[in-house]
Protein backbone atom coordinates (compact mmCIF):
# COMPACT_ATOMS: atom_id res chain seq x y z
CA UNK A 1 0.00 0.00 0.00
CA UNK A 2 1.32 3.45 -0.91
CA UNK A 3 0.53 6.22 1.55
CA UNK A 4 0.67 9.85 0.52
CA UNK A 5 1.86 11.72 3.62
CA UNK A 6 2.56 15.00 1.80
CA UNK A 7 -1.05 16.16 2.19
CA UNK A 8 -1.50 19.14 4.52
CA UNK A 9 -2.36 18.40 8.12
CA UNK A 10 -6.03 18.65 8.94
CA UNK A 11 -7.38 21.60 10.97
CA UNK A 12 -7.73 19.58 14.19
CA UNK A 13 -3.94 19.34 14.44
CA UNK A 14 -3.70 23.02 15.33
CA UNK A 15 -6.37 23.12 18.04
CA UNK A 16 -4.86 25.16 20.90
CA UNK A 17 -6.00 22.81 23.68
CA UNK A 18 -4.56 19.66 22.08
CA UNK A 19 -1.06 18.23 22.26
CA UNK A 20 0.22 16.84 18.97
CA UNK A 21 3.64 15.56 18.12
CA UNK A 22 3.15 15.02 14.39
CA UNK A 23 5.25 18.13 13.75
CA UNK A 24 7.19 18.65 17.00
CA UNK A 25 8.96 21.91 17.65
CA UNK A 26 12.67 22.01 18.47
CA UNK A 27 12.17 21.76 22.24
CA UNK A 28 9.89 18.73 21.99
CA UNK A 29 12.25 17.01 19.56
CA UNK A 30 15.17 17.67 21.89
CA UNK A 31 13.42 16.27 24.95
CA UNK A 32 11.78 13.20 23.41
CA UNK A 33 13.67 9.90 23.39
CA UNK A 34 14.73 8.77 19.93
CA UNK A 35 15.43 5.23 21.16
CA UNK A 36 11.82 4.38 22.08
CA UNK A 37 10.11 2.89 19.05
CA UNK A 38 6.31 3.15 19.21
CA UNK A 39 5.92 0.95 16.12
CA UNK A 40 8.13 -1.93 17.29
CA UNK A 41 5.96 -4.89 16.25
CA UNK A 42 6.68 -7.74 13.82
CA UNK A 43 5.06 -7.87 10.38
CA UNK A 44 1.64 -9.48 10.51
CA UNK A 45 0.92 -8.39 14.08
CA UNK A 46 -2.55 -7.04 14.85
CA UNK A 47 -2.13 -3.63 16.46
CA UNK A 48 -4.51 -0.89 17.57
CA UNK A 49 -3.24 2.71 17.52
CA UNK A 50 -5.28 4.36 20.26
CA UNK A 51 -5.66 8.09 19.68
CA UNK A 52 -4.16 7.82 16.21
CA UNK A 53 -4.48 11.54 15.44
CA UNK A 54 -3.29 12.37 11.93
CA UNK A 55 -1.95 8.85 11.40
CA UNK A 56 1.80 9.37 11.94
CA UNK A 57 2.33 6.09 13.80
CA UNK A 58 -0.50 4.34 12.01
CA UNK A 59 1.08 4.91 8.60
CA UNK A 60 4.44 3.61 9.81
CA UNK A 61 2.83 0.49 11.22
CA UNK A 62 1.10 -0.23 7.93
CA UNK A 63 4.27 0.37 5.93
CA UNK A 64 6.02 -2.23 8.11
CA UNK A 65 3.47 -4.87 7.15
CA UNK A 66 1.54 -4.70 10.42
CA UNK A 67 -2.24 -5.11 10.44
CA UNK A 68 -2.91 -1.78 12.13
CA UNK A 69 -6.14 0.09 12.83
CA UNK A 70 -6.50 3.45 14.49
CA UNK A 71 -9.16 4.96 16.70
CA UNK A 72 -9.58 8.56 17.75
CA UNK A 73 -12.44 10.47 19.44
CA UNK A 74 -12.08 13.28 16.90
CA UNK A 75 -14.07 12.54 13.70
CA UNK A 76 -11.90 15.01 11.79
CA UNK A 77 -8.79 13.05 12.70
CA UNK A 78 -10.44 9.81 11.62
CA UNK A 79 -11.55 11.35 8.33
CA UNK A 80 -8.01 12.57 7.68
CA UNK A 81 -6.54 9.10 8.30
CA UNK A 82 -9.07 7.56 5.94
CA UNK A 83 -8.15 10.18 3.36
CA UNK A 84 -4.61 8.79 3.57
CA UNK A 85 -5.90 5.27 2.98
CA UNK A 86 -5.54 4.18 6.60
CA UNK A 87 -8.05 2.10 8.56
CA UNK A 88 -9.44 4.30 11.32
CA UNK A 89 -12.65 4.63 13.31
CA UNK A 90 -14.12 6.96 15.89
CA UNK A 91 -13.58 5.49 19.32
CA UNK A 92 -12.28 6.08 22.83
CA UNK A 93 -9.60 4.41 24.90
CA UNK A 94 -12.10 3.67 27.66
CA UNK A 95 -14.21 1.45 25.36
CA UNK A 96 -11.97 -0.14 22.74
CA UNK A 97 -13.73 -1.60 19.69
CA UNK A 98 -11.95 -4.97 19.87
CA UNK A 99 -12.72 -8.42 21.22
CA UNK A 100 -11.09 -9.84 24.33
CA UNK A 101 -7.52 -11.05 23.75
CA UNK A 102 -7.67 -10.28 20.03
CA UNK A 103 -4.66 -7.99 19.57
CA UNK A 104 -0.91 -8.40 19.57
CA UNK A 105 -0.28 -4.80 20.50
CA UNK A 106 -1.62 -1.38 21.45
CA UNK A 107 0.01 2.00 20.93
CA UNK A 108 -0.80 5.02 23.10
CA UNK A 109 1.37 7.90 21.93
CA UNK A 110 0.74 11.03 24.03
CA UNK A 111 -2.80 9.78 24.67
CA UNK A 112 -3.00 8.23 28.13
CA UNK A 113 -2.97 11.65 29.86
CA UNK A 114 -6.22 12.57 28.10
CA UNK A 115 -8.08 9.44 29.23
CA UNK A 116 -9.63 8.00 32.34
CA UNK A 117 -6.31 6.28 32.94
CA UNK A 118 -7.43 3.21 34.95
CA UNK A 119 -10.29 2.50 32.53
CA UNK A 120 -8.06 2.94 29.49
CA UNK A 121 -5.39 0.61 30.84
CA UNK A 122 -8.01 -1.95 31.84
CA UNK A 123 -9.30 -1.90 28.26
CA UNK A 124 -5.79 -2.32 26.89
CA UNK A 125 -5.30 -5.35 29.13
CA UNK A 126 -8.64 -6.77 28.02
CA UNK A 127 -7.98 -6.64 24.27
CA UNK A 128 -4.35 -7.80 24.35
CA UNK A 129 -3.50 -11.43 23.83
CA UNK A 130 -1.42 -13.03 26.59
CA UNK A 131 2.09 -11.56 26.26
CA UNK A 132 0.71 -8.85 23.97
CA UNK A 133 2.59 -5.55 24.09
CA UNK A 134 1.45 -2.06 25.06
CA UNK A 135 3.73 0.84 24.07
CA UNK A 136 2.95 4.06 25.93
CA UNK A 137 4.43 7.55 25.68
CA UNK A 138 3.10 10.25 27.98
CA UNK A 139 3.80 13.88 28.78
CA UNK A 140 5.20 14.51 32.25
CA UNK A 141 5.22 17.48 34.58
CA UNK A 142 8.31 18.88 32.86
CA UNK A 143 6.36 19.29 29.64
CA UNK A 144 3.50 20.96 31.52
CA UNK A 145 5.91 23.40 33.16
CA UNK A 146 7.54 24.18 29.82
CA UNK A 147 4.09 24.86 28.34
CA UNK A 148 3.20 27.25 31.19
CA UNK A 149 6.47 29.18 30.80
CA UNK A 150 6.86 29.26 27.03
CA UNK A 151 3.28 29.53 25.79
CA UNK A 152 0.59 32.15 26.33
CA UNK A 153 -3.18 32.39 26.40
CA UNK A 154 -5.01 29.09 25.93
CA UNK A 155 -1.72 27.24 25.55
CA UNK A 156 -0.54 28.41 28.97
CA UNK A 157 -3.91 27.49 30.46
CA UNK A 158 -3.46 24.01 29.04
CA UNK A 159 -0.18 23.59 30.95
CA UNK A 160 -1.75 24.93 34.14
CA UNK A 161 -4.56 22.38 33.82
CA UNK A 162 -1.99 19.60 33.47
CA UNK A 163 -0.21 20.67 36.66
CA UNK A 164 -3.41 21.25 38.64
CA UNK A 165 -4.76 17.85 37.71
CA UNK A 166 -1.45 16.21 38.54
CA UNK A 167 -1.81 17.54 42.10
CA UNK A 168 -5.49 16.61 42.41
CA UNK A 169 -4.84 13.15 40.97
CA UNK A 170 -2.00 12.55 43.41
CA UNK A 171 -4.10 13.62 46.42
CA UNK A 172 -7.53 12.25 45.51
CA UNK A 173 -7.00 9.82 42.58
CA UNK A 174 -9.30 11.90 40.39
CA UNK A 175 -9.26 15.08 38.30
CA UNK A 176 -10.92 18.45 38.30
CA UNK A 177 -14.47 18.40 36.88
CA UNK A 178 -15.42 19.08 33.27
CA UNK A 179 -13.02 20.61 30.77
CA UNK A 180 -10.68 21.63 33.59
CA UNK A 181 -9.82 17.98 34.06
CA UNK A 182 -9.30 16.99 30.44
CA UNK A 183 -5.57 16.29 30.85
CA UNK A 184 -2.92 15.69 33.50
CA UNK A 185 0.78 15.04 33.96
CA UNK A 186 1.62 11.63 35.42
CA UNK A 187 4.80 10.83 37.31
CA UNK A 188 6.86 7.73 36.53
CA UNK A 189 5.73 6.11 39.78
CA UNK A 190 2.06 6.85 39.13
CA UNK A 191 2.14 5.51 35.59
CA UNK A 192 4.02 2.37 36.63
CA UNK A 193 1.59 1.71 39.47
CA UNK A 194 -1.45 2.11 37.22
CA UNK A 195 0.03 -0.12 34.52
CA UNK A 196 0.74 -2.91 37.01
CA UNK A 197 -2.63 -2.54 38.73
CA UNK A 198 -4.32 -3.35 35.43
CA UNK A 199 -2.61 -6.66 34.74
CA UNK A 200 0.34 -5.46 32.67
CA UNK A 201 3.96 -6.33 33.40
CA UNK A 202 6.46 -3.53 32.80
CA UNK A 203 9.44 -4.49 30.67
CA UNK A 204 10.93 -1.01 30.45
CA UNK A 205 10.08 2.35 31.95
CA UNK A 206 12.20 5.27 30.85
CA UNK A 207 12.19 9.03 31.17
CA UNK A 208 13.22 11.61 28.66
CA UNK A 209 15.24 14.71 29.50
CA UNK A 210 14.09 16.79 32.40
CA UNK A 211 12.82 20.35 32.54
CA UNK A 212 12.76 22.11 35.89
CA UNK A 213 13.94 18.88 37.56
CA UNK A 214 10.82 17.09 36.28
CA UNK A 215 10.46 14.49 33.54
CA UNK A 216 9.34 15.97 30.24
CA UNK A 217 8.15 12.64 28.82
CA UNK A 218 7.66 9.08 30.05
CA UNK A 219 7.90 5.84 28.09
CA UNK A 220 6.59 2.39 29.00
CA UNK A 221 6.77 -0.98 27.30
CA UNK A 222 4.50 -3.47 29.04
CA UNK A 223 3.18 -6.97 28.36
CA UNK A 224 -0.06 -8.60 29.33
CA UNK A 225 0.63 -11.16 32.01
CA UNK A 226 0.24 -14.76 30.78
CA UNK A 227 -2.58 -16.85 32.27
CA UNK A 228 -1.74 -18.89 35.35
CA UNK A 229 -1.57 -22.63 34.76
CA UNK A 230 -3.56 -25.11 36.83
CA UNK A 231 -5.19 -22.26 38.75
CA UNK A 232 -1.89 -21.63 40.48
CA UNK A 233 -1.50 -18.41 42.38
CA UNK A 234 1.56 -16.37 41.49
CA UNK A 235 2.90 -13.80 43.91
CA UNK A 236 5.17 -11.26 42.33
CA UNK A 237 7.08 -8.54 44.07
CA UNK A 238 7.45 -5.57 41.73
CA UNK A 239 11.01 -4.25 41.48
CA UNK A 240 11.70 -0.78 42.74
CA UNK A 241 10.86 1.95 40.28
CA UNK A 242 14.34 3.47 40.44
CA UNK A 243 15.78 0.18 39.25
CA UNK A 244 13.70 0.29 36.07
CA UNK A 245 13.98 3.93 35.24
CA UNK A 246 16.68 5.26 32.96
CA UNK A 247 17.08 8.94 32.34
CA UNK A 248 18.51 10.37 29.16
CA UNK A 249 21.37 12.71 29.79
Amino acid sequence: MTLHMNKPLSPFMHHPSAITFAQPNAWVSEHMRADFNLTDFPPGARVLDIGCGCGKNLSTLVQKGIHATGIDPDPTAVEYCRHLGLAANVGRAEALPADDESLDGCVLDQVIQFTDVPKALHEVQRVLKPRGIALIASAGAGYALYTVIERSGIGRLFGLRMLANALVFRLFARRLPGWLGDTLALSANQLASLVRANGLEIETLAEGRRFGAMSAFLYVKARKAPPLENNAVAIQIAPAIDQQTTCAE
